[in-house]
């Protein structure tokens, strides 16, 4: 029972700690986006993608120190599987969902005949030039002779 105030302690202590870190952390980033801000100025780039940089490095760096990670959330977010562990609810109740599908039979084919009249293509070829033309064409625009059915 006497190691449990000391561990409170020092939680308190390390929380402090990290408090006073994170808080100096934040104002010199702050220093440093403003120096960033004048030096673009200076470039003479447009003061509004300096600010949509500045607003990008200031999510990326100081969102998280503010938020911070909990260990619960990391512990739920990459949790170790442990396959001696019991099953899930979620888990039962997706194997309770699958089931097998009733085998059908296959239905019987029709013999299928293949002897109908097609219709007439849209292209063809002379039979002397060999050339391709269109079906509507009656004499050869290369050689000159009539074409055939």
């Amino acid at each position: 029972m006497e190691n449990q105030p000391n561990n409170s302690n020092r939680k308190k202590s390390r929380s402090k700690k990290s408090i006073i870190f994170r808080i100096i952390f934040i104002i010199l980033y702050t220093i440093l986006l403003f120096y960033l801000y004048s030096i673009f100025l200076d470039l003479g780039m447009n003061p509004l993608i300096i600010l949509l940089i500045l607003i990008f490095l200031i999510l990326i760096v100081i969102g998280p120190l503010i938020t911070g990670i909990s260990k619960d959330l990391y512990r739920r977010l990459f949790q170790k599987v442990d396959k001696s562990k019991k099953k899930s609810d979620y888990q039962m109740y997706k194997e309770e969902l699958k089931y097998e599908r009733p085998v059908i039979p296959d239905k019987p084919r029709h013999n299928i005949s293949l002897d109908f009249k097609y219709k007439k293509s849209i292209i063809r070829k002379c039979r002397y030039c060999g050339i391709i033309i269109p079906n509507f064409v009656k004499k050869c625009p290369n050689c000159g002779k009539p074409i055939l059915d």
